[in-house]
């Protein structure tokens, strides 16, 4: 055995020892595309996408499902674009009148645009419904789900994270979106932020909800945007040979509570995705691919690869499986024959005719719900944690991932881009990885019988006068804030 698999084997006999009362399910993993989600399961298989995965990247789920550790009796609430709450694959999962509508009042907030398909693809990644014979299945997979179509114009963002009585029992919120402006804000208002972090912290009867954020998509391709119309590159070639990312994850206010855990994304080799923002504020690593195509997908689409170059960058590394709406007009996965990036797209598909499914959807748009999807495992084991020992936790138990990333200075000297360090407590951290990639087993083991954190001491705010920036690549971009927008890598060019 590798040292991999001789410490997961350890880390499952230790929970098995913890959780005398659960056995194992012996339940036949039918789920047909299973087998294409590396990121529960990852033994260096064949999946979409044509590079294969590494061995052992992966959550570290191992046999939690089989010892009945699916997420049962946690509700998670996707804040996005409206799910799909009768799509076959989640319907079981989705809470009765649980979801809210913000456009129309009701309870069903099922996108009317066939384009919506984002907190679909999210929901899925999250408890899509396992052993029932169709698709994959979610990283907590008997987990309730319940669906806020905040992205989509409904509701505003305290109404989302607080207010709604449908957020009554909600544990976990997921929260694959952001909003950035293209530079540092130079004013934040203490006790604005203090208001929230209050708030946040009352919530769960005073445990706190754990809130779940993607830190964005712009390491190396960033656009900006605020009339829809009007779009400019903040980024250029300067930022992307320092290697120091386009835009930072603290540009995002909410992004710096302390309530938050800001999630970056890994992908199926063990190094950042392309994508992955980094920043200060990163908690830990989810997994989230890169794009998944495949040239024989792309061949059954009708077209080049030199076709398909200038539409969108192709990546050949696997993205994720999960959830889209459903048939074959609407969502990722469609009939559209610039929509075949893989054999999974289509209704000729020989994996699944129904075009129920996606194997691009990719971004921290998809590493935040893979990390909801383990906190609400952690929530089963232990439903007493608190949204600040769910941090701990996670933070102690997360994998050290490219351990080679090196600083990056410029020309003077000066540290403009950090690699791993130690901090204050000594433990490793990277504004690329944060404390590293999530390991739900070695987090629900921990997690069973944790003995809470005591209360926390807040040293309250300290003033600093910071040197003056270092200047690289197009800083003189108009300051104007970007729009809301969907957390998954985009094609070139106008994206609004």
């Amino acid at each position: 055995m590798t040292p991999v698999s001789l410490q997961r084997a350890a880390l499952c006999a230790a929970l098995l020892a913890a959780l005398p009362s659960v056995g194992l399910a012996q339940q036949a993993n039918n789920d047909p595309l299973y087998r294409y989600q590396w990121h529960l399961m990852n033994y260096g298989q064949s999946v979409l996408g044509d590079a294969r995965p590494a061995f052992g990247v992966d959550l570290g789920i191992d046999d939690l499902h089989d010892y009945n550790i699916r997420g049962k009796g946690v509700v998670v609430s996707v804040v996005d674009q409206g799910v799909e709450i009768a799509h076959p694959d989640l319907a079981a999962n989705v809470v009765p009148n649980g979801s809210w509508n913000g456009l129309d009042g009701s309870h069903d907030p099922t996108p009317v645009s066939g384009g919506n398909a984002h907190g679909t693809a999210v929901a899925g990644i999250i408890a899509a419904v396992g052993w029932n014979g169709i698709g994959g299945r979610g990283v907590a997979p008997a987990a309730r789900l319940k669906s806020f179509n905040y992205l989509d114009g409904g509701g505003t963002q305290e109404e989302v994270w607080l207010t709604r009585p449908e957020l009554a029992d909600v544990q976990v919120s997921n929260n694959s979106w952001g909003s950035y402006a293209n530079f540092l804000p130079t004013v934040v208002d203490e006790l604005d932020i203090a208001a929230w972090e209050r708030a946040l912290s009352a919530t769960r009867g005073g445990l706190g909800t754990i809130y779940v954020k993607s830190a964005g998509n712009g390491f190396a391709n960033w656009r900006a945007s605020d009339d829809g119309v009007d779009v400019w590159d903040v980024c250029n070639d300067a930022i992307n040979r320092a290697g120091v990312g386009c835009q930072q994850s603290i540009w995002e206010e909410s992004n710096g509570y302390f309530n938050v855990m800001v999630i970056a994304a890994g992908d199926a080799s063990g190094v950042r995705s392309s994508y992955s923002t980094p920043g200060a504020s990163i908690w830990v690593t989810g997994l989230g691919g890169e794009y998944g195509w495949q040239a024989q997908g792309l061949r059954n689409g009708g077209y080049s690869e030199a076709v398909a170059v200038g539409q969108l960058p192709v990546r050949y590394e696997p993205a994720i499986v999960t959830t889209d709406l459903s048939g074959c007009v609407r969502g990722y996965n469609t009939n559209v024959r610039a929509g075949f990036r893989n054999v999974l797209d289509g209704d000729a598909s020989l994996l699944d005719n129904t075009c129920n499914y996606t194997g691009t959807m990719n971004g921290t748009s998809a590493a935040a719900p893979t990390v909801s999807g383990v906190v609400a495992l952690m929530l089963q084991a232990n439903p007493k944690l608190s949204y600040r020992d769910v941090k701990y936790i996670l933070a102690t138990t997360a994998r050290q991932i490219d351990a080679g990333q090196a600083e990056v200075r410029d020309a003077n000297g000066t540290v403009i881009a950090p690699g791993w360090t130690a901090n204050a407590a000594g433990r490793r951290f990277s504004n690329w990885y944060g404390f590293g990639l999530i390991d739900a087993t070695a987090a629900v083991t921990r997690a069973t019988g944790f003995k809470s954190l005591p209360a926390l001491l807040d040293s309250g705010w300290q003033r600093a006068v910071l040197a003056a920036p270092v200047a690289i690549g197009n800083v003189a971009a108009p300051a104007r804030a970007a729009a809301v927008a969907w957390l998954k890598p985009l094609p070139p060019g106008p994206v609004w």
